[in-house]
C-alpha cells in the first residue's frame, strides 16, 4: 500500500468529522460551550482549542520549528475557533501535499516538553493527529449527550460511504 494516499484519506476524514462537531459547537450557548463537565479538558471549548492547538503543533515539530501553543483565551466563540482551525487545516494539508511516500517513511525526530527526543517515520506521527482527534471527538460526543444535544455520527465508515456517494451523512 502507498502511504501518502492513506495519510491523505485519514486527514480528509479527520476534517470531515471535525467540521461536523464544530457545526454543533456553533449552535451552543456560551454557557454550554464553556460548561465544565469535570473530566479531560473539562469543556467543549477547551477540547476544541486543544485539538486545534495540537494540529498546529505537530507540523511545527515535523519542520523542526519552535512550538507555539494556542491560548484558549484568544478564542471566545466557536466561530473564532473554526476560523483559525481552517488556517491550521490548510497548513497541515499543504505540508502533506509536499510529501511523497519516501519522505513519509523518513525517520523524523522531535523533542517533547520534557526534553525527551523521539524518532519515528513521519507517516506514523502524521497518523497520530487524526487518531488523537477521534479520541477527543468521543469526549465531545459524551459532553453533548450530557447536555441533551444531538451530535453527529462520525465513524470512518460513514465518511467513506459519504465520500463514495452511497450515503449522505
Amino acid at each position: 500500500m502507498e502511504i501518502k494516499p492513506y495519510i491523505t484519506e485519514i486527514y480528509q476524514y479527520n476534517y470531515w468529522a471535525n467540521k461536523r462537531y464544530l457545526a454543533v459547537a456553533e449552535t451552543l450557548t456560551q454557557e454550554q460551550l464553556f460548561h465544565k463537565h469535570g473530566h479531560s479538558w473539562e469543556s467543549v471549548h477547551a477540547i476544541l482549542v486543544h485539538m486545534m492547538s495540537s494540529e498546529q503543533m505537530w507540523p511545527q515539530r515535523w519542520r523542526g520549528e519552535q512550538i507555539i501553543l494556542l491560548d484558549a483565551k484568544d478564542f471566545p466563540t466557536a466561530e473564532s475557533i473554526l476560523n483559525t482551525w481552517l488556517k491550521v487545516e490548510e497548513n497541515i494539508l499543504a505540508f502533506l501535499a509536499n510529501q511523497s511516500d519516501e519522505s513519509l517513511q523518513k525517520p523524523t525526530s522531535y523533542t517533547n516538553p520534557k526534553g525527551e527526543t523521539f524518532t519515528l517515520p513521519l507517516w506514523q506521527m502524521m497518523a497520530h493527529v487524526p487518531n488523537h482527534n477521534t479520541h477527543h471527538r468521543g469526549e465531545l460526543a459524551a459532553m453533548f449527550a450530557l447536555m441533551n444535544i444531538a451530535h453527529p455520527e462520525e465513524e470512518v465508515v460513514q465518511y467513506f460511504l459519504n465520500a463514495s456517494g452511497q450515503k449522505k451523512f
